[in-house]
């Protein structure tokens, strides 16, 4: 649960991403807030297509979310800086064919 917490924070200190809910377990939920829901499941889909970081989605109040689980007991904090980094590739990639 703390590496949950330890992303909320990474993602409440960036200017690009924002929370959809509290962090009250270890599934943390969050999107890219310079985007449509399209373009956050696009985003989603390129996370996913290129492996290094796996997330699943939900609808949290009628919005596209990202949501990841912290699940491996070998979990670090440079794990959770590496989703945040990984899902900025997939928006660059994003933007790059749109």
């Amino acid at each position: 649960m703390a590496f949950a917490d330890d992303f909320k924070r990474l993602v409440q200190a960036s200017d690009d991403f924002e929370m959809l809910a509290s962090v009250d377990l270890s599934i943390f939920c969050f999107r890219y807030k310079h985007g449509s829901d399209a373009d956050n499941e696009r985003i989603l889909l390129a996370t996913q297509r290129a492996g290094s970081t796996y997330l699943s989605n939900a609808s949290l109040r009628g919005r596209f979310a990202l949501r990841g689980c912290v699940l491996n007991y070998r979990t670090t904090e440079r794990d959770m800086e590496k989703i945040l980094e990984d899902v900025r590739k997939s928006v660059t990639t994003i933007r790059a064919t749109c």
